[in-house]
């Protein structure tokens, strides 16, 4: 091969790469939508299945409710920033995780999603037969 040839394809994989770098914003940006969505679905699934089980059952306590449906449900989903992780927790939170406080007094139980950093996406407050829920939205640019 000759030099001219040579320098060609060095110049073609330096515009590749440079238009990668370019672009890599677009993509990371997708997959932090994701990973937020599958949180705020997370919070959604854990809701109506806590109030099924509180309709049928009209004198569940809400610990019990909160510790077998984050019991259940941590078989079927899993944390979406480290999959080792589960998705629902009570106590240590930590990125992408759910977390179950429940108050027997009160028979509420707080749902409160964390995303990226350990900010807070989402936050639903059940008290049966009704909940309530709070979503963080970004500013789309």
């Amino acid at each position: 091969m000759n030099r001219i040839a040579k320098l060609e394809i060095a110049v073609v994989i330096i515009l590749v790469l440079c238009i990668g770098l370019y672009m890599s914003p677009f993509f990371t940006k997708k997959v932090d939508e994701r990973r937020m969505a599958k949180i705020n679905a997370n919070a959604a699934v854990f809701t109506s299945k806590a109030l099924s089980v509180f309709s049928a059952d009209k004198d569940a306590k809400a610990s019990d409710v909160a510790r077998k449906t984050m019991d259940e449900l941590n078989t079927l989903s899993k944390n979406p920033y480290d999959k080792k992780l589960p998705a629902y927790v009570s106590g240590n939170v930590f990125c992408g995780s759910i977390s179950i406080d429940s108050d027997d007094k009160l028979q509420t139980i707080t749902i409160t999603g964390y995303g990226k950093d350990n900010v807070v996406l989402v936050r639903t407050v059940i008290k049966p037969p009704s909940f309530v829920t709070y979503k963080k939205y970004e500013d789309k640019k």
